[in-house]
């Protein structure tokens, strides 16, 4: 995963990896593979939930900017940082 490039055009999918749940104030996710937990900040799980179902970078990028008023250059960087990390983790795949 870590070879596959994440740009604008890259559709991100969850994988069967990680089961997440909402707690008061955060949302977390739990990779049962590693036995690990992940949180995320308000940002990464705002882009978690919009990857109910498979959504291309751009288009969460630009919904980003919307929601926490961003620009949209930072938006599109901070989705691609998130992409990465939980593609690292085998959280998300990248196509």
């Amino acid at each position: 995963m870590e070879g596959t490039p994440i740009d604008a055009e890259t559709t991100l999918s969850r994988t069967d990896r990680a089961v997440h749940g909402d707690l008061p104030e955060e949302t977390v996710l739990l990779d049962v593979d590693a036995g690990m937990a992940v949180r995320l900040n308000p940002t990464g799980a705002w882009i978690w939930d919009q990857l109910g179902q498979p959504r291309r970078v751009g288009q969460l990028a630009s919904g980003l900017a919307e929601r926490f008023e961003i620009d949209e250059g930072r938006a599109l960087g901070d989705v691609v940082a998130f992409a990465r990390e939980m593609a690292r983790r085998e959280l998300l795949a990248a196509s």
